[in-house]
């Protein structure tokens, strides 16, 4: 693309956020558009991060990480805590080396509230109370839910009654400061420091459930069992890590309260109830051109013409791509 009057300098470096629930092919879309628009995937995934946590993540394999950069992934022990906070502090610095190097950041995102934290910022609100969340995590949660009503009938309703954690974080934010929870902005503008391109990838639900459970088989399949058992020996999980989805269930399994048919059943149960409360959250989110898909190769067509796009934006901002673009 010949631009003769050069990069425009109002533009913004653009950075392209694949929203969807787990199994939906977000990798598949954003290893092709990084291949065609020489771009790095960025990984916003409450897991990944964790080292060792390998067969029930759906990390890259070693071929993807040697053709495509990828940010993100195995950053921590999974002994250790990780949080929102903690991905802030990570990623800005990643995300601004990406484009400074006139790159194209892909964020490859499976947790929603890291993305809203990291585009729409996030009001801090008061440090983890661990004692308090001790305490709240053997009540039921129809109790959590009525002692939110109480405080803040707003925050209740936009959480809903099945939602333990955010139930608990936003009872945390009620007792140790002065704010109510629903005092934070759900939707300001985002932030302005680059040009945010949303894209989704939604399938028919039934279709969607049956990626999940083959995906949840394949897990298991690879040795996910024998991944459990060795973190146990090393040191363990840390809370957010042994929560993750089938690392609980195997732990349970293990300390004998399930079978292991059980565990592998109430894994696949668990990935689509979260496959379709992250969708939702997703839903929620402005500015989002959603892709709906029935096949993978949907997904590669998609890939096409995003990626001839993203290299218009880039091109704005002085950085020339190769035009070779459609088939």
């Amino acid at each position: 693309m010949s631009h003769s009057h050069g990069p425009n300098p109002n533009a913004r470096h653009p950075v392209l956020v694949i929203l969807g629930p787990t199994a939906s092919g977000k990798s598949r879309l954003a290893l092709a558009v990084a291949r065609r628009a020489g771009g790095e995937i960025i990984s916003v995934d409450a897991l990944k991060v964790y080292r060792g946590m390998n067969a029930g993540t759906a990390k890259p394999d070693a071929a993807q990480r040697a053709e495509i950069p990828h940010h993100g992934i195995d950053l921590v022990e999974p002994h250790e805590e990780f949080s929102v906070a903690r991905f802030l502090d990570w990623v800005e610095p990643v995300l601004a080396d990406v484009a400074a190097r006139g790159r194209l950041p892909i964020l490859d995102t499976t947790a929603p509230y890291y993305l809203k934290a990291l585009v729409y910022g996030i009001a801090r609100g008061p440090r983890p109370q661990p004692a308090f969340r001790d305490e709240m995590e053997k009540r039921p949660l129809a109790e959590l839910f009525a002692a939110l009503v109480g405080i803040d009938p707003v925050a209740a309703a936009r959480i809903g009654p099945n939602d333990r954690k955010r139930l608990i974080r936003a009872l945390e934010i009620a007792q140790f400061s002065d704010a109510k929870p629903s005092d934070a902005p759900r939707w300001a503008e985002p932030r302005g420091d680059y040009r945010w391109v949303f894209t989704g990838i939604s399938w028919p639900r039934e279709l969607l459930n049956q990626r999940v459970e083959a995906r949840a088989r394949q897990m298991f399949a690879s040795g996910w069992l024998d991944e459990v058992r060795r973190i146990r020996q090393q040191g363990g999980f840390s809370r957010t890590a042994g929560l993750a989805h089938g690392y609980r269930r195997l732990q349970q399994y293990l300390d004998g309260a399930l079978t292991l048919a059980e565990a592998e059943a109430q894994t696949i149960a668990d990935v689509r109830q979260f496959a379709r409360k992250s969708m939702t959250f997703f839903r929620g989110f402005p500015r989002v051109q959603w892709l709906e898909v029935t096949s993978e190769e949907e997904i590669d067509r998609a890939a096409m013409y995003l990626s001839h796009e993203l290299k218009e934006m880039l091109a704005e901002v002085g950085i020339s791509r190769k035009p070779v673009d459609l088939p």
